[in-house]
């Protein structure tokens, strides 16, 4: 934060301005090893050196199936000095919806480690467009080119491509729900730029400050908000390689950071374990991140505040937005939103006909950017997609919330996790239900949907997996649920079942739960329900 981050529009420029004025400063740790800005982007000019004499132009692009490690960092910005487009892949996809993706980027050139080359061998027959494989790691090459032909010779005249603020830096693919196809989000070099001097602003991140994650880098909020962030400040990035919850406090103090970052569940599955530090890793002021209805919960943050000494602050934001829409700042904060609107867009919340609602009024969350270059391009060979997202010129998350008074966002859930329950209620997240339900220690795992009602509103319907040696009853569910949700929140229909359908990446299908009530418990069939 002590130097103008103004200056610089790119991706390389922003790495290359650093290693000019502190080629010897720390920058990014991983492993117990770390490269300073120097390092860094000397290593990012040998990558894009090999890349360059693999046959990649500017305008490729290149897919990156890592997990984390500072070849991937170095990779993300060689291809940016190339004028090449990266496309972080979701180490989550396999099989049709990784083969889906590799080939709907059209890239020749992959990278693949040893976690990850499976599940692309398992495809590879499907995405004959991809000539030219990388292999990050030590040991046996299984027929790929080993990634350290890429830098074994490194150029005297480092290739560096004439790159405009307005071109496009990378193509990330992200799956809303499970029954669609990811897309891919086109977002240009100044979003990352833009995203990490918001950064630098809101969290005041300064050369003193080192930020840990256990993030993924094909995420978005990792790189625009982690490493252009600490970057753009001269902050040092901890970057570990995933989250493992039983050495995540070990792993978070021996790092002597000052700042976390965080997504979905984190927080809530940190709290809940047994071990931790009890006052918090000592150097650790802050967890950023977004909960996503999950750990936005104001009574679990003030508890986790408590316990831990960390201060949360909960933003919210999708990839399409380069990830910061509104964030609580250090002195401008109420836990259980998710913050007041970041300085470059405008934020709404509007029903279904694009119209705004009234404070405490659920809708649609909306999006607006005031500044160009900041947000998406657009969706990737997507054009239909792109206009319907970006109607009425704003861009249309397909997330549900509400504004206050003061102005702070609250999330209450994704549209395809939201039930319509009327305009007296409006519209419930599905995800609170889901996790009153999971309280239950006879249930193993639940999922809730809407179904639709002769009124034109929706109807709950628990869809519940017992937990293993269980012989659960609709009605100690219902009693459950009744316990500790408003009765506008409890199921009428209740479904148990052996398993939940899901997606190869995981996800459940929720859209195969909402097609009907046959079989299920309903309580109007005669238990009522106490006001």
């Amino acid at each position: 934060m002590r130097r103008d981050p103004d200056a610089v529009r790119t991706l390389p420029e922003a790495l290359e301005r650093k290693a000019t004025q502190r080629p010897d400063t720390p920058y990014l740790r991983h492993g117990g090893r770390h490269l300073t800005y120097g390092e860094l982007d000397d290593r990012a000019d040998a990558v894009a050196g090999g890349l360059r004499s693999a046959g990649v132009d500017p305008g490729d692009t290149v897919c990156l199936s890592l997990y984390n490690s500072p070849a991937y960092v170095c990779t993300v910005f060689a291809l940016a000095k190339l004028g090449a487009v990266a496309a972080p892949i979701d180490t989550r996809f396999t099989g049709d919806t990784l083969a889906y993706v590799l080939s709907q980027t059209g890239a020749d050139v992959i990278l693949v480690d040893a976690d990850t080359r499976s599940a692309y061998e398992a495809v590879r027959g499907q995405v004959p467009n991809v000539t030219t494989e990388y292999l990050l790691g030590e040991g046996q090459n299984h027929g790929y080119r080993p990634f350290s032909d890429l830098r074994r010779d490194p150029p005297d005249d480092p290739p560096r491509a004439d790159v405009s603020e307005t071109d496009t830096a990378s193509i990330t693919y992200v799956q809303r729900h499970a029954a669609e196809r990811p897309r891919g989000v086109m977002l240009p070099h100044f979003s990352y730029v833009n995203t990490g001097r918001e950064a630098v602003a809101l969290f005041e991140f300064g050369p003193e400050d080192r930020v840990f994650t256990t993030l993924p880098l094909y995420s978005i909020f990792t790189l625009h908000l982690g490493l252009m962030g600490t970057l753009l400040a001269e902050a040092e990035f901890v970057l570990d390689q995933q989250f493992d919850p039983d050495r995540f406090w070990d792993r978070l103090e021996s790092s002597g950071a000052t700042a976390f970052l965080y997504l979905s569940r984190m927080l809530s599955v940190l709290y809940n374990q047994e071990r931790g530090p009890a006052g918090g890793a000592e150097s650790v002021e802050w967890a950023i991140g977004h909960g996503f209805g999950f750990d936005t919960d104001e009574e679990l943050i003030r508890n986790f505040e408590e316990r831990f000494g960390i201060t949360v602050l909960e933003g919210y934001g999708v990839t399409e937005v380069a990830t910061i829409a509104t964030y609580n700042r250090p002195d401008d904060r109420r836990p259980g939103s998710v913050g007041k609107p970041a300085s470059y867009v405008d934020v709404r919340v509007v029903d279904d006909e694009d119209r705004p609602v009234g404070p405490g009024e659920t809708g649609e969350i909306v999006v607006r950017p005031t500044r160009p270059n900041t947000t998406m391009q657009g969706y990737y060979d997507d054009p239909e997609g792109t206009v319907e997202a970006w109607r009425n010129q704003w861009i249309h998350t397909r997330d549900i919330g509400y504004l206050d008074e003061d102005g702070f966002l609250h999330f209450v859930a994704n549209r395809d996790n939201s039930i319509y329950r009327g305009t007296v209620a409006g519209r419930i997240s599905s995800l609170e239900i889901e996790s009153v339900i999971d309280a239950n220690p006879g249930v193993a795992e639940s999922a809730v949907v809407g179904v639709t009602n002769e009124r034109g509103s929706e109807e709950i319907k628990a869809v519940v997996v017992p937990a293993e040696g269980t012989d659960l009853d609709p009605v100690d569910i219902c009693q459950h649920c009744e316990r500790q949700l408003p009765y506008l929140k409890v199921p009428r229909f209740i479904a148990i079942r052996e398993a939940l359908p899901r997606s190869p990446s995981g996800k459940v299908q929720k859209r195969e739960l909402s097609d009907g009530v046959r079989g299920a418990w309903d309580r109007e069939s005669g238990y009522e329900l106490s006001r």
